[in-house]
Order: C-alpha cells, then sequence, then structure tokens
C-alpha cells in the first residue's frame, strides 16, 4: 500500500519525464519507474497494473488498449493541484532564459550518431565522450565570455571551426519527445568564416591502454589452452578467439589490437609476407610467470547441438541479476511484449524484466549463454513458432548508465528462406551483399579478364555478371553446396570463376547483426589459403566450396543434327512475338497495312512500356486471326532451323549448352538468322526428349541466351559473342535467365 508520501515523491518522479497529461504507453512509464528505482515488486506488487490501480490519483486506464496505454491524470489534493505544483509546464523550463545553467549528463540528450558526426565535421579526432566533454567545456567557456546567446527558446553557443574554416555553433532546445532528457543538443554550420591557416586543431589526448595481471594469467591461460604452443598463428585466429569470448582490444583502452597482444610478456608478433602480402603472425610462448599446466584438450569453450559456442568461463558474464547491470529499454522488451500478447499471453514490462532475469541466470548455471563479437545470447522461458526459445542478446552500453543493455529480442524462427523461392532472389535473401556495384567491381577485378556487358550498354554495369552470380548461387542451393562452418561463423561458396592463375574464387561471408534481415553479410572474395579470408576459408572447411555442375552426360553438349526438331511455333509466334526482330515482323506484313501500322507504332521511342506492350498484344491477336501471316512468319522461322542446323554440322560449337534455372533443366541454342543468314538475331532452345527428337521450346533475345548459356561455361564460339550482341531493350529488366 502506498504512503502519501511516496505517491507524492512517485508524482514528482512521473512529471519531472512526462509533464503534460494524456495517454502514454505502459512501456515507457514502466521504463522511467524501473530507471528511478521505483520498481513495483520491490514496492510489494506482483505487476505495474496493481501498482498502477493502487494510485488512482495518478493513473487510469481506458475501456480498450489497457495493456498498452495507461492515462497520466492531474492530480488534485483539496484545493491545490499537485499537476501544477510539480510541472505545470515543460520540465526544462526552469532551466531556460538563465545564465547559471550547468549542462551535465542528467538533463541533456546528445545522441551517439549527433556527436560522431561533429568529430567528422571538426575533423578533431576526438571518440564520443571526449566530444561531449568538449561541448561541455565550450558552453561553460561561452558562458565566461559573455558568448552564450538565448534567444527564441535555445541557446546557442561556439563549438569550434570546420576544417573548411566555417564556424559550427552548438543549438540547446527542449526536447520535444515523451523519451528523453529535458533538454537536447544539435549543432549547425554558421556564415562565420576563419582562415583555414588559423585554426588551431586540439589533438585529442593520448590514451595508453593498460591489462590487469590478474586478466593477463586469464589471457595466457586461454590460449595456450586452445592454440598451439611455440606455432605461428595468424593474428586474425588470435584477435577472432579472444573477442568471441568477452576479451576485446577496447576493454582494456587499446586502439588497435596488435598493440594489445604487444604487450602480453608471453606473445611474440613477426612481420611476414605471404602471398605478397604483409601478414603478423602470433608466437604462444611458455611463461614461467604463471603457474598453469595446459589442458590437454580445449576446455574453454564446447560445441552446442546447435554448433554454437557455448562459455564455460563465466567470470567473463557481468555478476548480479540481469536487471542490476543490464538496462532493458522499452522498445525491445514490448517487442517480446507484443509477441507474448499474438500468443494469447498477457503481460507487462515489470513482469517481463523480472521473468527474463530469472532465465538469464537459469542459462548461466545451465550453461547455454554464447558468445558472439563482444556479445552474450541467451535463452528465455519463451517459445518461437518453431518451438525453440526465444533467444535474448545483450552487449556493453556505450552510454551513461548501467554498463549493458539488451540488444535484441529474436523471436522469429531461423528458416532458410533463400533454398525456395525466385531463383533470381535467393542470393539477396541469403546474405546482405552491401552496394552490387562494389560487390560485382570486386569480382570482375579479381576473376580473370572476361567481357561482362553487352554492346551499347549505357555504362559498365556488370549486366552478365550480375545475372551469372545470382543464378549460379541458385544452383548450388540447389546443389547443396553453399557451405556453412559447423559454428554457423562462416560461409562460402565457389563462384565458378577464376583468377590469373586459374584459381577458384570464393565468396565468403559472416554471420549478420542480430535483427538484419539476412542471416548473413558478405565479407569479401578470395582463393584458397591466400590472405586472411583464404586462410580463414581453408580453416573452416575440407573439402572446399564446390562449383556448380550442370551437365551429367555428352547428349547435354553435343546435338544431334541426324535427330528431328520439332518446335512449338505457337509459343514462338504468339506467346513471345515480342522477341521477335522488329524489321523481320515489319518485312512480313507488307501486304497488311493494320499490321505495319501496329509495328511502326512499336518502333517509335516516345511509346512507354506498357503501352508497348498493348501495341503487341494488338499484334499477337492479327497474327492469329490471319492464317497467311502466321504460315509465313512459320515458314521463314523453318528456313533459318535448317540453316541453324547446317552450321552445326559444319562446326559442332555452334549449338551452345545452356542451363535454365526455372525449370532447372539443361538444354542446346541454336542460332537463328531471320534478317541476314550471316548475323543470328534470335536463338532457339531445343531440349532432348526421352522418344529420342528434339523439341524446339522457345526463342530467346541474344542477351537472354547468352547468358543462359555463361552459366555453364565461358563462351568461345563464333556467334553469340557479347560484343556482337546489343543490349536488349525489348524485355526490358527481366531477368534474363528466367525466360520462358
Amino acid at each position: 500500500m502506498l504512503t502519501q508520501e511516496n505517491k507524492i515523491t512517485i508524482y514528482k518522479c512521473i512529471m519531472g519525464q512526462f509533464p503534460d497529461a494524456g495517454l502514454y504507453r505502459v512501456s515507457r512509464v514502466a521504463e522511467w519507474l524501473h530507471t528511478n528505482s521505483y520498481i513495483p515488486e520491490n514496492m510489494g506488487y506482483k505487476t505495474f497494473r496493481e501498482f498502477a490501480e493502487d494510485f488512482p490519483e495518478m493513473f487510469g486506464f481506458q475501456n480498450d488498449n489497457n495493456d498498452d496505454f495507461i492515462l497520466i491524470k492531474k492530480w488534485q489534493i483539496g484545493e491545490q493541484n499537485m499537476y501544477n505544483a510539480f510541472n505545470a509546464n515543460h520540465p526544462a523550463d526552469s532551466f531556460f532564459g538563465s545564465a547559471n545553467i550547468i549542462l551535465n549528463d542528467d538533463i541533456i540528450e546528445m545522441t551517439q550518431r549527433s556527436l560522431y558526426a561533429l568529430t567528422k565535421i571538426l575533423g578533431n579526432g576526438y571518440n564520443v565522450q571526449q566530444m561531449k566533454q568538449e561541448i561541455y567545456d565550450k558552453f561553460d567557456e561561452a558562458k565566461k565570455e559573455n558568448r552564450l546567446t538565448f534567444f527564441g527558446e535555445r541557446y546557442t553557443f561556439p563549438v569550434g571551426y570546420c576544417q573548411d574554416g566555417l564556424l559550427v555553433n552548438g543549438i540547446i532546445t527542449k526536447n520535444l519527445s515523451p523519451i528523453g532528457k529535458s533538454l537536447y543538443f544539435s549543432f549547425d554550420k554558421t556564415k562565420i568564416y576563419k582562415p583555414v591557416s588559423e585554426i588551431e586543431y586540439k589533438t585529442p589526448p593520448v590514451v595508453t591502454g593498460s591489462i590487469p595481471p590478474e586478466d593477463c594469467e586469464k589471457i595466457y591461460k586461454y590460449l595456450v589452452d586452445n592454440f598451439e604452443l611455440e606455432t605461428p598463428i595468424h593474428m586474425a585466429s588470435v584477435s577472432k578467439f579472444l573477442n568471441d569470448h568477452g576479451i576485446t582490444r577496447m576493454r582494456y583502452g587499446y586502439y588497435k589490437m596488435k598493440d594489445f597482444l604487444a604487450d602480453l610478456d608471453f606473445l611474440n608478433l613477426d612481420e611476414v609476407v605471404l602471398g605478397g602480402v604483409p601478414q603478423i603472425m602470433v608466437t604462444i610462448h611458455l611463461s614461467d610467470k604463471y603457474d598453469y599446466t595446459p589442458a590437454p584438450k580445449p576446455f574453454s569453450n564446447r560445441e552446442s547441438e546447435s554448433g554454437s559456442v557455448e562459455i564455460t568461463d563465466y567470470s567473463l558474464l557481468p555478476t548480479g541479476r540481469l536487471s542490476d547491470f543490464c538496462n532493458l529499454p522499452a522498445k525491445p522488451v514490448s517487442i517480446l511484449e507484443n509477441f507474448l500478447m499474438n500468443k494469447g499471453i498477457h503481460t507487462d514490462y515489470f513482469q517481463i524484466c523480472n521473468d527474463i532475469s530469472d532465465d538469464f541466470e537459469e542459462a548461466r548455471q545451465n550453461g547455454t549463454i554464447r558468445s558472439y563479437e563482444n556479445k552474450f545470447i541467451f535463452p528465455c522461458r519463451f517459445k518461437k513458432d518453431d518451438g525453440s526459445n526465444v533467444e535474448l542478446t545483450i552487449k556493453p552500453s556505450a552510454y551513461e548508465g548501467k554498463a549493458w543493455f539488451l540488444y535484441f529480442v529474436d523471436i522469429h524462427s531461423r528458416e532458410k528462406n533463400y533454398v525456395s523461392g525466385i531463383p533470381g532472389k535467393q542470393l539477396e535473401n541469403f546474405a546482405f551483399l552491401g552496394s552490387w556495384a562494389n560487390f560485382l567491381t570486386e569480382l570482375a577485378s579479381k576473376a580473370i579478364d572476361e567481357e561482362w556487358d553487352f554492346s551499347e550498354s549505357p555504362r559498365r554495369n556488370f549486366q552478365i555478371l550480375i545475372q551469372y552470380i545470382k543464378y549460379t548461387f541458385s544452383r548450388l542451393v540447389h546443389e547443396n553446396k553453399v557451405c556453412i562452418s559447423f559454428d554457423k561463423k562462416f560461409a562460402s561458396f565457389n563462384t565458378g570463376l577464376v583468377d590469373n592463375h586459374y584459381d577458384d574464387i570464393y565468396a565468403c561471408f559472416i554471420p549478420n547483426d542480430a535483427g538484419s534481415d539476412t542471416e548473413w553479410k558478405f565479407t569479401g572474395f578470395c582463393t584458397a589459403a591466400s590472405g586472411g579470408l583464404g586462410k580463414e576459408l581453408v580453416n573452416y572447411f575440407n573439402p572446399l566450396p564446390q562449383p556448380a555442375s550442370y551437365f551429367s552426360n555428352s547428349e547435354d553438349l553435343y546435338f544431334d543434327c541426324s535427330k528431328p526438331i520439332h518446335t512449338d511455333f505457337d509459343h514462338i509466334i504468339i506467346d513471345n512475338i515480342k522477341r521477335l526482330p522488329i524489321q523481320f515482323l515489319y518485312d512480313q506484313f507488307f501486304d497488311n497495312p493494320e499490321g505495319k501500322e501496329l509495328i511502326e507504332k512499336i518502333k517509335e521511342s516516345s511509346y512507354d512500356r506498357i503501352t508497348r506492350n498493348l501495341l503487341y498484344d494488338e499484334l499477337k491477336t492479327l497474327v492469329s486471326d490471319n492464317s497467311r501471316l502466321y504460315v509465313r512468319i512459320q515458314n521463314r522461322i523453318k528456313d533459318s532451323i535448317e540453316l541453324a542446323k547446317k552450321r552445326v554440322r559444319w562446326n559442332y560449337k555452334t549449338a551452345v549448352p545452356s542451363y535454365v534455372p526455372k525449370r532447372d533443366s539443361m538444354s542446346l541454342i541454336l542460332p537463328l538468322a531471320l534478317l541476314d543468314e550471316m548475323n543470328p538475331d534470335v536463338a532457339l532452345v531445343v531440349e532432348l526428349t526421352r522418344s529420342g527428337s528434339y523439341q524446339g521450346k522457345t526463342i530467346l533475345t541474344l542477351p537472354q541466351a547468352y547468358i543462359d548459356a555463361r552459366l555453364v561455361c565461358r563462351l568461345t564460339g563464333d556467334w553469340l559473342v557479347p560484343k556482337k550482341i546489343l543490349s536488349d531493350s525489348s524485355e526490358g529488366s527481366e531477368d534474363f535467365a528466367d525466360a520462358e
């Protein structure tokens, strides 16, 4: 039961953050009380709702949305309006207009992003904490020098000059956000200019890291138990191992991992050149300084059933209950709260905080906490849709307050959504690739020189390469050749391309950040054992990822001229009339004015794609209804097929093997010359049937045909050559390799 004194104290606390009466999210109010140590369970209440119902002067509930929103009221005691007594206006009103204001972390909101951006603009090399202190110093300096101005409910003061000579002013205003502190910091450039030569930049103090002796011993035990002694080890492997176990350079104040390792007296660091690239190798020595005998096999980590690394040395974990050392923000907790609500489980912020604190302790006792990149991940009692436990991730906080915070709530079932779906989208569903331009440029520069754009392409945009890598990955998924390490910390696939030494090129991936749309993110291309990635590759996989394979017998590669071709002319002439050369169609309509008029309109570039498609639909109807036109076009295509068979008899390489991802089938493509017998215009796709004859299934534009064929191998023929192929405009942005 709350006393009157308790209520007044709590009311003051609430008014400090939520000065206006009205509806607020329960999670925000609960978080604010929790932050200020007003925890319902410590006051004898089981839930926040029970606490709020015992304070009707302050709180009220609506008839709906009771679980999401709570009403904060104006409190009236007798003739005194407590709302007006405590806070009639914004909490920052008491600061504004006062020359005695002192900035501190309790009253002003400075975002990490804003502070980081300011360091870049000023070019001072500060970290965000140093930048924050610099702002406080500049504010105090402006007060002393009467350069602090107050106008229009905002303080303005000079912070420093940019590298281009323009002055940057700091701005302090009221924080209008319902979550946060009373004041808000921002900045802007002014028109005041100072010559760059006169600007003096401060150099941030040099921070020298140090490692406590007890931590040196702990690190020594880790390394001698998990690595070979007196054997050079790549620094990346040692660094990754330490990071996975929560031992980071930042934790001890070091800017570079090399400097951190160099301060460990039982390690030697040597610079070597491997494959023409400078590398740092680490050698671990036994030390008489530590009375410790290495274990016969690793003990500091073990593999779980899912392959993830589980922690067994819990001295790395913060001590105490989760809620004691870890801030539990409203946003991630509300994600879990809404997830449970959708499952019919009604709870509140405080109950969830209490539950996950118990779950953290249970995970610590059961050994089910694992680490990844300085974050700790543990299961809680709630179940995902696939029956597995919801997992929570905590990580060190860069903000003032508690040292850790709840970073991510994983409520999603881990399904390999890249396995199914559109073949051309599977790679993007598998991993975050960054910019396609950068991804393709890096791959093209590493691979043996090849033409990756068609003739007259408007710019170098790797039109061929992007389709090649998308559908190569799709084939690898189909063959189960995308390799993922047992501990799920590394993934790779064989691109099917080679470098100038004819070594296979591999695409490599690392786990994506928690909460991302994809499970993996691209980290680079490599060849086996070359550079850091190449060494990671051979460390994780044996055998190495294999290239895609497309054919199993010679019939997939060679066209038998003795076998007949039965062609689906309806599909070619009617369904795919857009792929036939426009001049060829015009020539066939020499005695049909209506058809010639339609083709003239199609030729006009002023028509958009939708209009052109409508015109083609009219053309289809015209050809379908006119048997003379249909037969004329059919006979011309038959003649070109016979010519193609003659070319194959003369040179078997004229029939080019290709792969169609949508049908997961091999085919052969033949050149069809419809306008000029010396220059093919389209390609005929033929597939061998069970009866032993060929079926002419469809026609492809030459860009479509090249992309399908390039999946199988690099082409060396005389007719399907990128430099001779114009960029395909008739099909727009269609995924070429999916063409039917």
